[in-house]
């Protein structure tokens, strides 16, 4: 059920370029059932000037509603102190209390769901509110509670109401499914600068709209989820002289997020910020500082003056590089520094950061699992996984992967496997490697699996490659641990890379390249071969890969469901070295098949699917 993230991290001046990778946005059509928890929080207030004018609701006559002809207190706008919708019966904690505005679009948790499609819902100032003795140096805010979906949450304005152009949304904040996410904090405070939207104007109307985000995909009635969109205390002030605000910020390496670093794969990290100026005056001596260790490493951006309304793209001139000498652990402290006092320096903080120098294990995900996980499209199997870019020469023996357990959680006896994948020079993926299939065990959930590559594969400097794990059950659900940016994770609807459909998402799943060198000894001493079957799925050929270490006996059956052999691909006296066998399954009925390859001391066997 794709469920995934939608909302885009700004990356700054550093991002990906891998050729033709272009997946769409996944349109998640999982919704949360777990009950959001009302955590009482009250907004940051911040003294960002007068404010000049405000609404509580307390007056349902103030607005007008538009609820695209549909009736009922569970479909679109409605004023009142109680909450209408499946959601959440307690509605938002405002700082006034009483009366609120509420957006609903039916319950989609309903066998089916009945939620409208083909609706914009608006709610829209009944009468213009007076700026001509404010100016336009103005800012709009408002306390809000609710959850993201495929929806789009809208705010708009007009000077003259009748043409409305939209000012702000929602689209910052993460999706809420079972992969992840969210619902904003009860009570979230949102704040729009107006300033440089409305230049010349004396009177003003606000609108809240809410519609699909995906109307391209408007006959799917999972676009038209609504959680439920929370309104209350709706405010208008004179900007602050001073206010920095940091619109967005990126650390990496080439455009990547790397929790943990094996040491052979240590390159420069990067740090920058995007700081918007919301304030009357400019901000002068602006300076993004960054910290690793308290003071193993300190980097500072080119102070810069940035103007009024005007946005700045601070970057550190040294890149921090973490010691390829030994496994270490760095914390990060970042700031911003201004020669001006900001007025109101609460929205200009960073979230700190941390990560790891590793002896074998290269990781995307953050460590930290979220409930639930990345899970199949309805009824069929799927692939997820990460980008990893290669900066040194290096063997990669096998995809760590976790599995979500628990309720709700991969069930056991699950059949899964994990891929790696390269990019050729037109930006598709190519198939290079497999695991052995592994069916589920409840020691497996909820834990770090290791997934040997058969073959192991010698990865090139330079070179960025996709780990995946995947199932052709539908019944898979991979944990996912922190968020990233598009184009960097993907999720393959199918199994099939050259025919399923790819999408990318935004919450990072539990997959990663370990390269280990003693993974698998065990096993491989004893095995005269490693075998794969690829592509898998297939439509048509197919080709058998294996090594035998000796000469031997070999024989290459393939076996239906039943274990009935259906065509013998070799049945040789003496056979040493790398073979390859291609054959042709385009004969073959859709469905599960076994490629057996036994020699005079082993056996293997490797499934593959006929689309």
């Amino acid at each position: 059920m794709k469920k995934l993230y939608i909302s885009i991290l700004l990356l700054g001046a550093h991002s990906l370029s891998f050729g033709q990778i272009m997946p769409k946005p996944l349109i998640s059509n999982d919704i949360s059932k777990i009950k959001p928890l009302n955590t009482n929080k009250k907004p940051n207030e911040k003294a960002l000037g007068t404010v000049f004018w405000e609404d509580d609701f307390s007056n349902a006559a103030d607005w007008t509603i538009n609820n695209s002809g549909q009736t009922g207190a569970e479909f679109g706008w409605t004023i009142d102190a109680t909450s209408d919708g499946w959601f959440d019966p307690a509605g938002i904690n405002s700082t006034s209390g009483g009366n609120y505005a509420e957006l609903s679009n039916g319950d989609p948790t309903a066998t089916p769901g009945t939620q409208a499609t083909g609706v914009t819902y608006t709610l829209t100032t009944a009468q213009p509110i007076d700026i001509s003795t404010q100016g336009t140096n103005i800012s709009l805010l408002f306390e809000q509670y609710g959850a993201r979906f495929n929806d789009l949450q809208e705010i708009l304005v007009s000077t003259d109401g009748t043409s409305f152009f939209p000012v702000g949304d929602n689209s910052d904040k993460p999706v809420l499914s079972a992969a992840g996410g969210s619902e904003y904090d009860n009570p979230d405070l949102k704040t729009i600068n107006l300033a440089g939207l409305i230049n010349g104007a004396t009177q003003l109307w606000i609108r809240f709209s809410w519609t699909t985000a995906f109307p391209s995909a408007g006959t799917n009635p999972n676009v038209w989820v609504a959680y439920g969109w929370y309104i209350d205390d709706v405010r208008l002030t004179t900007n602050a002289d001073y206010d920095l605000v940091v619109e967005s910020s990126y650390w990496g390496t080439a455009g990547l997020k790397y929790y943990q670093i094996p040491l052979t794969q240590v390159a420069p990290i990067d740090f920058s910020a995007n700081v918007f100026n919301g304030g009357t005056l400019p901000m002068t001596g602006t300076t993004l500082n960054v910290d690793v260790n308290s003071g193993l490493y300190t980097g500072s951006s080119a102070p810069a003056t940035i103007n009024p309304l005007e946005t700045d793209s601070l970057f550190t001139t040294a890149a921090f590089t973490p010691s390829n000498a030994s496994t270490t652990t760095y914390s990060v402290a970042r700031t911003l520094t201004t020669a001006d006092a900001d007025d109101i320096p609460t929205n200009n903080t960073f979230a700190p950061i941390s990560f790891a120098t590793t002896n074998y294990v290269y990781a995307r995900d953050n460590g930290v699992t979220t409930g639930g996980g990345t899970t199949s499209n309805g009824d069929m199997g799927f692939e997820t996984g990460n980008l990893f870019e290669i900066f040194a020469n290096q063997t990669v023996e096998a995809i760590d992967i976790r599995l979500a357990g628990g309720s709700g959680g991969t069930p056991v006896g699950t059949e899964i496997y994990a891929r790696l994948y390269s990019i050729d020079a037109s930006g598709n993926f190519v198939y290079m490697s497999e695991s052995a299939p592994l069916v589920v065990a409840g020691s497996n959930l909820n834990t770090n699996v290791v997934m040997e590559l058969i073959p192991s594969v010698d990865l090139v400097a330079g070179e960025a490659y996709l780990a995946v794990v995947g199932s052709y059950d539908p019944a898979l659900i991979v944990a996912n641990a922190g968020v990233t940016d598009p184009q960097t994770s993907f999720y393959l609807d199918g199994n099939d890379m050259a025919s399923s459909t790819l999408y990318y998402q935004t919450n990072v799943p539990w997959v990663r390249l370990n390269f280990d060198p003693a993974v698998g000894i065990e096993e491989k001493s004893g095995d005269d071969f490693a075998a794969s079957v690829y592509p898998n799925p297939t439509n048509g050929s197919a080709t058998v890969n294996f090594n035998v270490n000796s000469a031997s006996e070999v024989t290459v059956t393939v076996s239906d469901v039943t274990g009935k052999v259906i065509d013998v691909l070799m049945n040789e006296a003496s056979v040493s070295g790398e073979q390859k066998i291609s054959f042709d399954a385009a004969s073959y009925a859709n469905g599960a098949y076994y490629v057996t390859i036994a020699t005079e001391g082993s056996t293997v066997t490797r499934k593959f699917m006929k689309k």
